[in-house]
């Protein structure tokens, strides 16, 4: 077996770290039931890490079943990362098969999670291909009612990117906004179910059942090829004269590309 180079099995404890922060919604706690309900949004080995890696957190505490917070979390990844990892890599030079063998359940499942990563890397369609079949699949379609009077249509988007993870930090970066430009900055962050929770009720709301089904579609498509789904408003409420604002709705590719959907919204 090739050595695997430690810095993916690195970003593997990063997804698991980062879903569990995400399991706190709008508060900055993770609880038990946090973990439960956000489980049951995930699959396979990133449910097990998730998971495996949550009771790690847990029992790392001085009080066993005490709620989360990112402190824990970023302070249990470093830990990890340092002594369930980078310990068992004796010569520096990736991880062999002998060396994974003496690595706990958490380190195993890391392992597992980032070779099955680079497994669909390999798989997975080039930018260029996404962005054309996202096209087709977004073509005729548009947010309804969401305090938008323009009822702009999606027009498919691609920013070349090489990113991680997609954070306000991130797309501000990638796309050079001046964060301290309020026509620039971003408004609202999105991320998960919160990013297209809305949009299947509007369509609902306003009997757009045809439009619904071709939106599951499109989501179905962008769930199973691209991470990090996100619905972004740019632009501080107030700061553009004429009440138009910029929308993305967009995740990254397997190459850290952010690809998606452009639109505007009118706040009157």
């Amino acid at each position: 077996m090739a050595r695997l180079a430690k810095h993916k099995v690195h970003a593997a404890l990063d997804k698991a770290a980062a879903n569990i922060l995400s399991a706190a919604g709008d508060d900055p706690i993770v609880s038990r039931k946090d973990i439960r309900q956000k489980l049951m949004e995930l699959e396979g080995v990133e449910q097990q890490l998730t998971d495996v890696f949550y009771r790690f957190m847990d029992h790392r505490d001085y009080k066993p079943g005490a709620r989360i917070t990112k402190k824990d979390i970023d302070e249990t990844l470093a830990y990890a990362k340092e002594k369930l990892i980078d310990i068992y890599d004796k010569n520096n030079n990736g991880l062999s098969a002998a060396e994974i063998a003496e690595m706990s359940l958490t380190a195993r499942l890391a392992v597992r999670y980032a070779k099955l990563q680079d497994q669909l890397a390999a798989e997975a369609p080039t930018a260029d291909n996404l962005y054309e079949s996202l096209a087709e699949l977004g073509e005729g379609l548009y947010f309804p009612a969401w305090a938008n009077e323009a009822e702009a249509y999606l027009s498919p988007f691609r920013q070349d990117a090489k990113l991680q993870e997609l954070t306000e930090e991130s797309f501000s970066s990638a796309l050079g906004l001046d964060y301290a430009d309020p026509t620039e900055a971003i408004e609202l962050w999105h991320q998960g179910r919160a990013a297209y929770d809305w949009v299947f009720e509007l369509y609902e709301h306003y009997d757009q059942l045809a439009a619904l089904e071709s939106f599951k579609t499109l989501h179905k498509f962008m769930e199973k090829h691209l991470t990090h789904i996100t619905h972004i408003v740019v632009g501080l409420d107030g700061s553009h004269p004429d009440s138009e604002y910029p929308v993305y709705f967009v995740g990254l590719s397997a190459e850290g590309h952010i690809l998606g959907f452009k639109t505007s919204t009118v706040w009157t």
